[in-house]
């Protein structure tokens, strides 16, 4: 109990010693002025508000409703069947960036493929990014098996080999 009271007086007596003094504290003029200068500080200048949108132009991203009409040509280019290509692309283009797509190889893991491109790894369903000609593209690989993948890009699929890499012996 003793200690406690010592302990109490000690800090009583720190916090009398080191308290600062009062003219540190600013006059009324100059948190006046400080004050103002933050008024002026947190009033918006030349910002017009944008209006809200309207209900009929919101679309609800959990409704399972299909678009009543599907514009089936983009750019002035339509692929066979009404399928429309990324950007109006058409299938040549894609089968031009297919052979550039070169995996090492597949590994099994856990009773699924997984297609190898160096130390990367992907599975099905994994995108592919990647520029051809200046443009980014994403490919999707939609299959693996042990010697061929299906790349897909906005309905248009193509399945190329997997060339095994052979090296020399020693």
């Amino acid at each position: 109990m003793k200690s406690f009271l010592l302990f109490f007086l000690m800090s009583s007596l720190a916090s009398v010693i080191f308290a600062e003094s009062p003219d540190v504290i600013p006059n009324s003029r100059v948190r006046a002025a400080t004050l103002e200068f933050a008024r002026k500080l947190t009033v918006a200048v030349g910002i017009e508000p944008v209006p809200a949108p309207s209900e009929a132009t919101l679309k609800n991203p959990f409704t399972l409703e299909a678009p009543s009409t599907v514009d089936t040509s983009v750019a002035g280019v339509t692929a066979p069947h009404g399928v429309v290509s990324v950007a109006g692309m058409p299938r040549g283009k894609l089968e031009a960036i297919a052979p550039q797509i070169t995996p090492s190889g597949t590994v099994e893991i856990g009773g699924s493929l997984i297609l190898l491109f160096g130390k990367k790894k992907l599975k099905v369903g994994d995108r592919l990014p990647i520029i051809f000609e200046g443009q980014p593209y994403e490919l999707e690989i939609s299959d693996i098996q042990h010697t061929s993948f299906t790349l897909r890009l906005s309905g248009e699929e193509i399945t190329r080999p997997i060339k095994s890499v052979i090296k020399p012996k020693l």
